[in-house]
């Protein structure tokens, strides 16, 4: 960031909470244990795509366990969802490490969004509900008291989502859940980049919603897909060129 100019959101980010226990003396369920599972890999991907972790970081069992105050066992099982998210990645020696998106996974995901994008937006004007508009609308006023970069990141993240759910297309949706995480972690280092360069991320964040928004509640299926691909596409200037070969 420039020196000088503070940036509307602060960067700082809450650590890694331990998980409540409950008090019990007989051994845990296998529905306990499901669900324990279940709230670490929650705890551990908002950590993750907040940036908690430095991108190549390596994470071992042990220090998390300690963390979040849980056995081993829900810790590895965790590990294993968030690897098939594409959240963190088993190196060739068995470590765990944050993956760190490198200039073509960056190109590569956006090239798919640039495919979901508009298609969403297309059909949420066709077939979007008052309720789904509200949704968004209540998402985006959240993101103007938005205190950190991570919270605009998470917000943003989650007014797509509600685009492809308001779209009511089962495919289209398994595509996105696909593709999710891996979208909400590209969302956290663009935001990064681009809060270094303009230092109004969240102000253009609301803007842009706010447009995307209105296009889609005015219901012309054509106009909202335009607009969902410039959406998408306004990032281009900020995306790290891949390097060629050789």
């Amino acid at each position: 960031m420039g020196r000088g100019r503070p940036s509307p959101v602060e960067s700082s980010r809450p650590a890694l909470v331990s998980v409540p226990k409950t008090a019990s003396s007989t051994p845990p369920s296998r529905a306990d244990r499901a669900r324990l599972s279940q709230t670490v890999v929650s705890r551990l991907s908002r950590a993750i795509i907040a940036g908690d972790f430095a991108p190549g970081a390596r994470i071992s069992e042990p220090k998390l366990s300690t963390m979040l105050g849980v056995s081993r066992a829900p810790i590895r099982e965790a590990l294993i969802e968030l690897e098939l998210r594409g959240l963190v990645e088993f190196d060739a020696t068995g470590h765990t490490r944050i993956p760190a998106l490198t200039a073509r996974d960056i190109e590569e995901i956006h090239a798919v969004r640039l495919m979901i994008d508009p298609v969403a937006a297309q059909l949420a004007a066709e077939r979007g509900k008052p309720q789904d508009f509200a949704g968004l609308e209540a998402t985006i006023n959240a993101t103007t008291s938005a205190k950190t970069l991570a919270d605009v990141s998470r917000l943003d993240a989650e007014f797509h989502d509600r685009i492809v759910r308001a779209a009511d297309n089962r495919r289209l949706l398994l595509c996105w859940n696909s593709l999710r995480d891996q979208f909400a972690l590209w969302l956290t280092q663009m935001h990064l980049r681009c809060d270094a360069v303009t230092h109004r991320v969240r102000q253009d964040t609301v803007e842009s919603h706010r447009k995307l928004l209105g296009v889609i509640r005015a219901g012309d299926p054509k106009k909202a897909s335009d607009e969902g691909r410039r959406h998408v596409a306004g990032w281009i200037k900020l995306m790290p060129r891949p390097r060629g070969p050789g």
